[in-house]
């Protein structure tokens, strides 16, 4: 039964992601010997799509799931959290390799796949008139298919665009044509304080999180960490702090908050209020291992939408 409340488009990839911890990263030519590893699926849109998932929201994970091997784990995963994505057979899905160091920041080495190459036929399977909002990561727009994705925002201007560069903010900012069209849409950013200074050239955040707001035209999400969130929006600029935690590593808090944020306002909940339950999932996410938090441990903490 389709839900008749308003639904979140989670565009872009689900990948394997292989995290290895590392006493710290190895220099140019050195061998590092990682301490464990383990595979798992992650992924942009996966990783926000099960937290629409946990909190009851309305979703569609638009997300392609390819062929080979990847594809094979990706599958199996998908299956067990009940969850689905259109399959196509012309690529393999993408991988992650993702390093942890001992305080838990990742680093990230990606292998591209199917995820990069979008076509605009496949968004014909979309009914673009259940979502209210969508969203979309830098790895998939700066790819082959990017234009696909935007294409599909500008076809369809009542779902509101939530765009989250990632480390992939100065890739895409180097394509003048393609940023342009972004910003036309007045999309929602999504980006961390680091991503924030590097794209503006900005000395604080302040600075930066007004910058990007005259460029797109909309609000603007920084996040930073155990400082919480930054609100850059109608030329305000509000703080929403983040509850003290223990880090285990910080793989996937962005994805997380960003589901989070976007089921919230889904539902029609303040900026302020939107931004302390993102906060909150993100913040659940880094005190564990993994990109995303189990159910059993998300239903403990009492997280509701």
């Amino acid at each position: 039964m389709v839900s008749s409340r308003p639904a979140v488009l989670a565009v872009g990839a689900i990948m394997v992601d292989m995290v290895c911890r590392v006493p710290r990263l190895p220099r140019s030519g050195e061998g590092i010997v990682v301490q464990e590893s383990h595979a798992t699926v992650g992924g942009c849109a996966f990783n926000s799509a099960n937290v629409l998932r946990q909190l009851g929201a309305p979703h569609e994970l638009f997300a392609p799931v390819g062929s080979g091997i990847f594809a094979g784990f990706v599958q199996r995963e998908l299956d067990a959290r009940g969850l689905a994505a259109p399959c196509f057979a012309e690529r393999d899905s993408g991988g992650c390799v993702c390093f942890v160091e001992p305080g838990g920041e990742r680093t990230m080495v990606t292998l591209p796949g199917i995820e990069r190459f979008f076509e605009r036929s496949w968004f014909q399977r979309v009914d673009a008139s259940r979502f209210c909002c969508g969203f979309a990561s830098g790895y998939e727009v700066e790819g082959t298919g990017g234009d696909a994705i935007i294409a599909f925002f500008e076809d369809h201007p009542s779902v509101q665009f939530y765009y989250a560069p990632g480390p992939r903010i100065e890739g895409v900012g180097a394509d003048a044509e393609k940023t342009a069209r972004i910003n036309a849409l007045h999309p929602v950013w999504h980006l961390n304080d680091q991503e924030a200074l590097a794209y503006t050239g900005c000395a604080t955040v302040d600075e930066a999180g007004f910058a990007v707001a005259a460029e797109c035209g909309n609000a603007v999400v920084i996040t930073a960490g155990a400082e919480g969130a930054h609100l850059f929006e109608g030329g305000r600029h509000v703080r929403v702090p983040a509850l003290p935690v223990e880090v285990v590593d910080t793989i996937g808090a962005g994805d997380a908050h960003l589901g989070a944020l976007t089921a919230a306002r889904a539902a029609g909940r303040t900026w302020e209020d939107a931004l302390a339950l993102a906060n909150r999932v993100a913040g659940a996410v880094c005190g564990v291992r993994g990109a995303t938090l189990p159910d059993d441990v998300f239903a403990q903490r009492g997280i509701r939408l």
